[in-house]
C-alpha cells in the first residue's frame, strides 16, 4: 500500500470544467459515485463521459454495483476507469465523511479488479469520490493518475476553493492510506 503507482498532476485550466472533461476522455468509462447527481459537477461529469457514463450510489449495496460494472467493461472490453461524484461538501450534507466514501469505492471496485482487472484509474482529485479514486488506486496496487484543477485546487466541507501543492495532495492521499492497517 503505497503512492508509488499514483501521479498528482495540475491541468491547465484552473476552472474545474476542462479538467472534467479531461479525465472523462481520457478513460473507457467515468463512473460517478454520488448522493446528489443533480450537482452541476454530476450534470457535466455526465455530459462530459457520453455514453460511457455509470452512475452509483452510496447507499446501493457495492456488490450490485460491482457486477454491474463488471458486465459494462467486459460487454465493451474495457480496462479503465475516471472516478468522479460529488466532493466532501456535498457528502458531509448527507452523513459521510471520506472514510466511508473510500471504504464504498474499495469494496465496488476490488471484485471488479479481480475479476476483470482494472489497467488505470483516472481521477478529478477532488475531495469525496474523486480523492477516493486516488485512494483505492493505491489500495488495489492500480496505476493512477489524479488531474486536479490548476493551482492543484480542491474544495472541502466548508464549500471554499482552496489552492494546494502537489504534496499536500500526495499528504491528502496518505493521510487516507493510513485508516487501514494492511
Amino acid at each position: 500500500m503505497n503512492t508509488d503507482k499514483l501521479k498528482i498532476v495540475e491541468h491547465k485550466s484552473a476552472s474545474y470544467a476542462p479538467r472534467t472533461y479531461h479525465n472523462a476522455h481520457s478513460a473507457d468509462v467515468t463512473i460517478a459515485v454520488a448522493c446528489d447527481f443533480n450537482t452541476a459537477g454530476e450534470r457535466l461529469t455526465k455530459k462530459a463521459a457520453g455514453e460511457h457514463y455509470l452512475h452509483f450510489q452510496l447507499n446501493w449495496q457495492p456488490v450490485e454495483c460491482a457486477r454491474s460494472l463488471y458486465r459494462y467493461m467486459k460487454n465493451y472490453n474495457l480496462k479503465t476507469i475516471n472516478i468522479a461524484g460529488n466532493g466532501i461538501y456535498t457528502w458531509n450534507k448527507h452523513g459521510y465523511d471520506q472514510h466511508k466514501v473510500n471504504y464504498w469505492l474499495l469494496n465496488l471496485l476490488t471484485p471488479v479488479h479481480q475479476h476483470l482487472g482494472i489497467d488505470y484509474i483516472y481521477s478529478g482529485g477532488q475531495s469525496g469520490a474523486d480523492l477516493a479514486g486516488g485512494v483505492v488506486s493505491c489500495l488495489l496496487d492500480i496505476p493512477c493518475t489524479m488531474t486536479l484543477p490548476k493551482g492543484y485546487k480542491m474544495r472541502f466541507k466548508d464549500g471554499k476553493d482552496i489552492d494546494h501543492s502537489q504534496d499536500e495532495v500526495y499528504s491528502m492521499v496518505e493521510d487516507c492510506l493510513k485508516r487501514w492497517d494492511i
